[in-house]
Order: structure tokens, then C-alpha cells, then sequence
């Protein structure tokens, strides 16, 4: 597959020599005026043989495959010698300042400077005109099999649509297009669709709730990948009657490499100093807080007998009626560890040919005539009632148009003599799906690899992820998040993600999963096609060629041991608890993604120059000067510990800040990319530092002192989310508060606003409603009076939701007027409000009231608000409650408040 490696190498000239401000060095040594136009020729060549490649839709043709191989190699080789070359530039400049500092420039003279400014640009222009040469020969290569093809077609007289002028694809940006709405086309499509599965449901729900035994008991939902376990459990766990029946339930994905420290903290949920715990603290707190509680506990996806021992324990057997369901495809697991009653084991059945239709057509989304209906049910047949292949499958037919694409891909897939669904058959109508994305799509498919299995992927992270490896591009203005949308809701319409979390508006896809047998396509392809290594516990057969992307998921793995494939390794990739060892990275010197989850120490000063992307969590020490002082297309920073502080912005390319403090000084002309800045210290809020950065949309400050700073925030006109953090409290917010409220309200783009630890009056955040666009209002520990009353003139006319998290709200009194566009209401740790107003049955646009550690009467309230809404014909609008407040919750949680507002004031 060509795409990873054209689509890097088009970025990396973009970036390089392209760009308005390039590298300073390629502007001292005059490379690039002196290799203008072979630059832009090699740019444009490849820009058209990829779309080439794309048109074509010749993938099943071995000799169009043997020329993707080729194109990969040639612009993989490129790419490394472009940045090698300005590797050695950089360590050239290092050495030559150093010459000046030791007063030695006289040994080399004006001469010497300009004899290397040619060494350089000729050394250059060799890597350019030898790589336009290769891809020249290829694109020749590529039309002349391009028309030996279309003339067999003629010659059988068959009309190849993926090939006829009339039926051609549009380019990759074309085909990942979003609709003016703003999601794209099918995004109505994507909920779990669960068919053919009423009676499965029944079976289940009569072993969780019916049946007489008082004891613990382990059910098991056992099947092959992809036949739906995920989704039964979900549903069962979901069901009105398994949330009123059982006091608390719990959820956590275990997976194949199961982690138990990380089971318990899923387990455990959002819970105070959970994560600096042992795990004996961590077990003993989960046994706790289920001690004397009906409970039921899922454990998805579960593997081994051995992650069942490390939790066991922890469910105590109260004789209360307790359950434990597991999923699992091994049958000797649901064996093992369920009840030795077999009544509590349950085998998934394969769909009937007429529920598989009906999946189909539901996910297909087509309607058309009887044509398409003789054509698709030999496809459906073919998947052998695995629900997973139906839905992916019909996710590629979904994207086809007419009645002869239709036919061209249902003849690929029907060709096949199995008559069995095996892993290899299930393997096959993988890769057809996957060789039908569009290239650029299938670079952001492929790269969904690099996380862990079952990982639960974060929507706008993996979006600047893509953008740094340069597998996506943007269109005129458009930010990361928005390309990434555009992408990610493409992969969803076509069924190839799972999503586990969206917006606080419901409109955006937040965060996701991927399904265990597209996540292992992923890695194989990705292996393949020698993208990606693992490294694991057992790792000692390394690739034979050099790879671009490594991930670590095994602790006492030591990076040096990949000294081998360090020289076109481009991102590394550590998903670990604790990294017991440092990290040496002084190999990697092209690298331009890294991504470390805990913490970790970095062993001695190493400059990486083509560092695009770093996250880390737990750094030990400020990585700036040893990581990415001269990282001059830097893009996203985010970097989570102590005395993590960013010193200034002096990379144009720069777009995502995040880390504990950013106080320092601001470019001297105008920043053209910043987009976020997360963490921004309100002492240094200056408006000659603001100015420079006009096209922020996203900022978060940190109130470490009083002032009036937010008045600074006026020039920057295009900002849409604003989130605002008061802790520690002091009581001079109280006074502050209006001042702050009425510069906000100068932002008239604001969309989403945020409130973390405020101390104010309601009529304050009344006064918010004059905001135009104000879509998302966030206020979270706040210390507000407890009767909310909202007069009859105040309308939030344009939100659409609002979050009330740990308030102490008690008494509230609301209009259906006063939010006339609200669809969506979150109440979490509201521990003293008693009921939801009555007029929000008469909001026509509700949709969802979602309550978390809430009152058991505010529940009710809200269900009665859901009963008239469906009276009033809204039958979409639903209550989700969580972990609803027993009397013990209440008290602990009142005292935890008044603690938490007694340590927030400064003394």
C-alpha cells in the first residue's frame, strides 16, 4: 500500500520547503530557491499518481499491486533521505555555531560557506530528480497496464465500471466529505442495530434477574468474534428492567492482554486518589463499595482463567442475588469460571438467512428496487450470519451508488468456493472492505494499529496523531478536529469502529473503539505491509525491513533492542503503566511521533529535530530543551506532570498546547496555527502576548491569581470554547465574577463555556444567556446559592446542552421557555437537589436527562419528565441513570463536599 508513504512524503515537502516559514537553516544554506521547481514538480507528480492508483480500483490486478509495492518503496526511500539530509544540516549549523562561540570562524571563511550552501543543494537536487525520475517510470508504468486492462474488458465484452470515465471515483478529500450539517451522510445509521437477538435477550435478562438462586452467580455469553456478544451484554446491561433491579452495575473491557491493576481502576470508575493506589487498596476498595449491594458486574471480552482470578475476590457473594456476565470466545474460560449450573452458560447463535437480510438492509441503508435485493442476498449468504461481516460488508455497499458497482463487488466477493465461515474466509470480506476505502482512508484505517486492542481511541488525539504523520490533509482553514470528523465519521458509516462516546452536544463522535477482529486486520495488514512492529513479552524475531511505526505494551521491554529499525522509524508508541527503565531514544533520529501513556525518564539531551507530535504523561523532568528544542514543525504539545512547563512558541507549524502551566513568551509576530492552549497561567493573560495569537478557538485558563484578565481575551474574536478553572478558591471570585461574566460576553463566538470551582450568584450565570452561540454550558464544583430560580426573560435561545456536576443546587425553578432549544441535561453528584422541574417535559427538543450519583427522587422526577415527553409524542427522549445515591452515598458524598469546599478556600 502506496498511500502511508506518498501521502508522508507530499507532507514532509509541504513542511520542509514549502511551507511560508521554512526551517531556518534550509533558509540560510539558499536549498530551497536553488530547488524550486523540482520540488514542486516531485509534489505534483505524486499528488497525481496517487489519485491514479485511487481511480484505477485495480487492486485485485498483481500487477498494479507490485507497482503500489515500488511507489511505496521509492517515496519511503526519498522521504528518509530528504530528513536525513537535513539531520546532517542541523548537526552542520551546531557545529559551525559552535566554531563562532570558540572564536574559530576564521577557518572557514566566506568561501567555505558558499562551496557548502552548493555541496548541500546539489546533494538535494540528486534526492529530487532521481525520485521524479522513479515516479515517472512508474506512472508509465501504471497507464500502460491501465489500458492493457480496460482492453481485456473491451475484448470480453464486459463494461468495467471501475474503470469507465463516467463511474470514476473523485479524489480522497472528495470522498471523505461531510454534508453541510456537519456529520456525514449515513451518521444516522450508526447505533447498535441488535437482530434476530429477542430471544438471546430473554435467555439472558431470565438468568440475571429471574431465576430463583440467591448466590453470586457467573453467566457467560460465549461465541467467535464478530457474532455479537458485545452487543447483547450491552443491551442487557442498558435494559430499563436490569437498572431498576439491581442497586449498583459495573463494566469493564478486559481483552486478550489483560491488566488487572487496569481492571480494577475500570471497575472502580471516576474515584478519588484511585489511581496512586496499590492494587491490594484497589481490590479491597471495589469489595468495599459492592459489600452489601445487589451488584451486577460485565466483564467483556475475556480471555483467561487468570483474569478471572485476579478479580474474583473482589465480588463478595451476599446471597443477594448477585451476577457476574462475562463474554468470551473460549469456551474452556466460560467452562472454568462460570456457575456450574449449565443453565448459566449461553452459546450465540449465527443468524438465519432472514435476519441477516434484515441486518443488511438496515446498514446498507438502500431502498432501491428488486435488482439490488437479487444481487445483495447471495452477498449476505455468503457471510454465514456473522453479524460483524454483515455490518462491514454492507458499510462498503452502502458507499456504492449504482447497480453495475454493486454487481463488479458482489461477483469479488462471491467468487470464493468456501462454504464455510472460517478465519480466513472472515479475513477475506475484511480485506475486500478494506481494499475499497479510498487510499487516504485507508491510511487512517490502517494506523488504527498502533493502540492496544480495545483501546478506547480519542477522537480529536488521533486526529492531530494522523495529521503529524501526514496520512490526512486539510482543507483551507480547516482544523485537525475537523479533518479528523470528517474521516472518523467516514469510517463509522462504513462500519469499521465502534463508538463509545460522543460530545457533550451529541453531535461529534468523542471517542471510540475498534472491534477485536478489525483491530488484528489492522495490525497484520499494518505488518504486512512493514508499517507497524509490536513489541511484546516474547519479541525476538524483529521485521527484516525497517518499519515506521513501533508500540510497547510490555514493561520490561528496552527500546535500544530496536536499534535496527530505528533508522526509518518515524513514531514510537508506549502504552504502559509504569516504565520501569528509561527510555533511549538517541537512535531515532527521524522520529516525529511520541507517544508515552505513564511515566518515564529520558536519560540524556537528545534533540529530535523532525518531532511533530508529543504526549507524555508522567514526565519526570521539563523535556523541552532535551527533546525538541529545534523541532521546527512541531504541531502538538501535550505534556502532562510536574514542572512540565512550555517556554515559548517559536514553531510556526504549532497548533495544540496542553500542559500544567504555559506562561511563557508569546512569538513576536503573529502566530498563523495556534488553535488550542490548555493550561494557560491567568497571571501571564497579557493582551500584547494575546494579540499575537488571534486564531485561537480553544482555551483553558487556570485562575492563579484574581485579576481581571478575561477583559484581554476581547482579541481573540474567533474563540469558540472557553473553559475557566478558579482552583484554589478565594473569596475575591465572589466580587470578580460579573466583571468576568461581562468580558465573556464580548465573545461573540463562544460556543462552549466552562466553569470549574466558581464562587458566584445565579443571576451571574443568567446573564450568560446573552452569549448568541452559546451551544455547551459546563459548571462543575461550584459554590453557587442552592435555589436556582430563572426569571421569565432569561432564554439560553441556542443551547443545546448543559452540565451540573457536584453543585450544591437543591431547589430549582425553570420555564420550558428559558430553554427553548435543550437537548440534552447531565446532573453528576447533584447530592441535594430533589427534583427536576416539571417544565422540561415541555421542551419538544429533549432528548436525554443522563443522572450520575443523583438522589433517588431526582431520578423519578426525570422519568416522569421522560413518561410526558413520550405522551407528547417525543418517544426518542430517554433517562440514563448511574450509581444513584443510596442513603450510606448520601452522607459519604455531603461530607466529601464540605471537606472538598473547606480545602479549596486560600486561608
Amino acid at each position: 500500500m502506496a498511500c502511508v508513504a506518498v501521502n508522508s512524503l507530499i507532507r514532509t515537502l509541504e513542511l520542509e520547503f514549502l511551507q511560508p516559514e521554512p526551517r531556518p537553516i534550509l533558509q540560510q544554506m539558499e536549498i530551497i530557491p536553488f530547488n524550486k521547481d523540482l520540488i514542486q514538480s516531485l509534489h505534483a507528480k505524486l499528488g497525481f499518481l496517487i489519485q491514479l492508483f485511487d481511480e484505477s480500483r485495480m487492486d485485485d490486478v498483481k500487477a498494479i499491486k507490485d507497482l503500489e509495492t515500488k511507489l511505496r518503496d521509492v517515496a519511503f526511500g526519498v522521504e528518509d533521505e530528504i530528513e536525513l539530509h537535513v539531520v546532517d544540516l542541523e548537526a552542520f549549523r551546531d557545529l559551525y555555531e559552535s566554531e563562532l562561540f570558540r572564536g574559530a570562524d576564521e577557518e572557514m571563511g566566506e568561501g567555505d560557506t558558499e562551496a557548502k550552501k552548493t555541496q548541500h543543494s546539489h546533494r538535494l537536487s540528486h534526492v529530487l530528480q532521481q525520485g521524479i525520475e522513479d515516479i515517472d517510470a512508474i506512472k508509465e508504468e501504471v497507464e500502460k497496464v491501465m489500458m492493457e486492462y480496460k482492453h481485456v474488458i473491451a475484448m470480453q465484452g464486459s463494461r468495467e465500471t471501475t474503470l469507465d470515465d463516467e463511474v470514476i471515483p473523485k479524489s480522497d478529500d472528495e470522498l471523505v466529505k461531510m454534508d453541510g450539517s456537519g456529520s456525514s451522510t449515513h451518521a444516522s445509521h450508526t447505533e447498535d442495530i441488535m437482530v434476530g437477538k429477542n430471544n438471546e435477550f430473554d435467555t439472558i435478562m431470565k438468568m440475571l434477574i429471574q431465576h430463583p438462586s440467591k448466590q453470586r452467580e457467573v453467566v457467560s455469553i460465549q461465541g467467535m468474534g464478530g457474532i455479537g456478544k458485545t452487543t447483547l451484554a450491552r443491551r442487557v446491561y442498558e435494559d430499563s428492567s436490569t437498572v431498576s433491579h439491581f442497586d449498583r452495575r459495573l463494566w469493564v473491557v478486559v481483552s486478550q492482554h489483560h491488566n488487572k491493576r487496569q481492571m480494577l481502576l475500570g471497575l472502580l470508575g471516576s474515584r478519588d486518589n484511585v489511581n496512586s493506589s496499590s492494587y491490594e487498596d484497589l481490590a479491597l476498595q471495589l469489595y468495599q463499595s459492592l459489600k452489601g449491594q445487589r451488584y451486577l458486574v460485565v466483564m467483556d471480552d475475556m480471555w483467561s482463567r487468570e483474569s478471572w482470578n485476579d478479580v474474583n475476590s473482589c465480588f463478595p457473594d451476599d446471597i443477594n442475588g448477585s451476577r457476574v456476565l462475562l463474554t468470551t470466545r473460549v469456551t474452556e474460560v466460560a467452562t472454568c469460571i462460570g456457575s456450574n449450573n449449565n443453565y448459566f452458560s449461553h452459546q450465540m447463535k449465527f443468524l438465519d438467512p432472514s435476519e441477516s437480510w434484515e441486518l443488511f438492509h438496515k446498514k446498507a441503508c438502500k431502498s432501491q428496487g428488486v435488482e439490488f435485493e437479487t444481487i445483495g442476498r447471495p452477498i449476505v449468504e455468503k457471510c454465514k450470519g456473522l453479524p460483524l461481516t454483515i455490518v462491514v460488508v454492507a458499510g462498503l455497499f452502502s458507499k456504492l451508488n449504482t447497480l453495475d458497482e454493486w454487481k463488479n463487488t458482489a461477483n469479488a466477493l462471491i467468487s470464493s468456493s468456501t462454504s464455510t465461515l472460517d478465519d480466513e474466509e472472515c479475513w477475506r470480506i475484511l480485506s475486500l472492505s478494506y481494499s475499497h476505502l479510498p487510499h487516504n482512508l485507508k491510511a487512517c484505517f490502517l494506523y488504527l494499529g498502533v493502540f492496544p486492542e480495545d483501546y478506547k481511541i480519542k477522537a480529536n488525539n488521533l486526529g492531530r496523531l494522523w495529521a503529524a504523520e501526514g496520512l490526512v490533509k486539510a482543507f483551507k482553514n480547516e482544523s485537525p478536529e475537523a479533518v479528523a470528523e470528517r474521516y472518523i465519521n467516514e469510517l463509522m458509516d462504513r462500519n469499521l469502529i465502534l463508538v463509545s462516546k460522543r460530545s457533550s452536544c451529541g453531535r461529534k463522535i468523542k471517542a471510540f473503539r475498534v472491534h477485536d477482529l478489525l483491530h488484528a486486520f489492522c495490525v497484520r495488514e499494518g505488518q504486512n505491509q512493514s508499517l507497524l512492529h509490536v513489541a511484546g513479552e516474547s519479541d525476538s524475531n524483529f521485521p527484516q525491513k525497517g518499519v515506521r511505526w513501533i508500540r510497547v505494551s510490555f514493561e520490561d521491554f528496552d527500546i535500544s533492542a530496536l536499534h535496527s529499525l530505528s533508522k526509518h522509524c518515524r513514531s514510537i508508541f508506549y502504552f504502559l503503566e509504569w516504565h520501569k527503565h528509561s527510555i533511549n531514544l538517541e537512535f531515532f533520529s527521524l522520529l516525529r511521533v511520541l507517544y508515552v501513556t505513564h511515566q518515564f525518564h529520558l536519560p540524556s539531551p537528545i534533540v529530535h529535530i523532525h518531532l511533530r507530535y508529543l504526549w507524555l504523561i508522567g514526565a519526570r523532568h521539563n523535556p523541552h530543551d532535551s527533546l525538541f528544542s529545534n523541532a521546527w514543525n512541531l504541531q502538538t504539545y501535550s505534556v502532562y506532570g510536574p514542572y512540565t512547563v512550555l517556554l515559548h512558541l517559536k514553531f510556526p507549524q504549532l497548533q495544540y498546547i496542553h500542559c500544567d502551566e504555559f506562561f511563557g513568551a508569546f512569538p513576536k509576530s503573529v502566530h498563523q496555527n495556534l488553535q488550542v492552549i490548555s493550561g494557560l497561567q491567568a497571571s501571564h493573560c497579557h493582551q500584547e502576548s494575546l494579540i499575537k495569537v488571534p486564531y485561537l478557538k480553544k482555551v483553558s485558563i487556570i485562575m492563579d491569581r484574581i485579576n481581571d484578565c478575561t477583559k484581554n481575551l476581547v482579541c481573540l474574536q474567533q474563540l469558540e470554547s472557553l473553559s475557566v478553572d478558579f482552583f484554589p478558591r478565594s473569596s475575591g471570585i465572589l466580587y470578580m465574577m460579573p466583571q468576568i461574566i461581562n468580558n465573556i460576553l464580548l465573545l461573540k463566538n463562544i460556543r462552549k463555556l466552562r466553569f470549574d470551582f466558581m464562587i458566584s450568584k445565579w443571576k451571574a450565570i443568567d446573564v450568560l444567556s446573552k452569549l448568541p452561540r452559546l451551544e455547551v454550558l459546563k459548571l462543575s464544583f461550584f459554590d453557587l446559592p442552592k435555589k436556582w430560580e430563572v426569571p421569565e426573560n432569561v432564554k439560553f435561545c441556542q443551547l443545546i446542552c448543559l452540565k451540573i456536576w457536584s453543585g450544591n443546587l437543591e431547589h430549582w425553578e425553570v420555564g420550558a421557555d428559558n430553554f427553548p432549544k435543550l437537548e440534552r441535561l447531565f446532573l453528576n453528584t447533584c447530592s441535594e437537589l430533589r427534583k427536576i422541574p416539571n417544565s422540561f417535559a415541555e421542551i419538544p427538543t429533549l432528548s436525554l436527562i443522563q443522572l450520575e450519583r443523583c438522589l433517588p427522587f431526582a431520578v423519578m422526577s426525570a422519568k416522569q419528565i421522560q413518561a410526558e415527553q413520550h405522551d407528547y409524542g417525543n418517544e426518542n427522549m430517554i433517562v440514563i441513570e448511574k450509581n444513584t445515591l443510596q442513603m450510606t452515598d448520601i452522607m459519604a458524598t455531603s461530607m466529601l463536599m464540605m471537606r472538598r469546599r473547606m480545602q479549596s478556600y486560600r486561608l
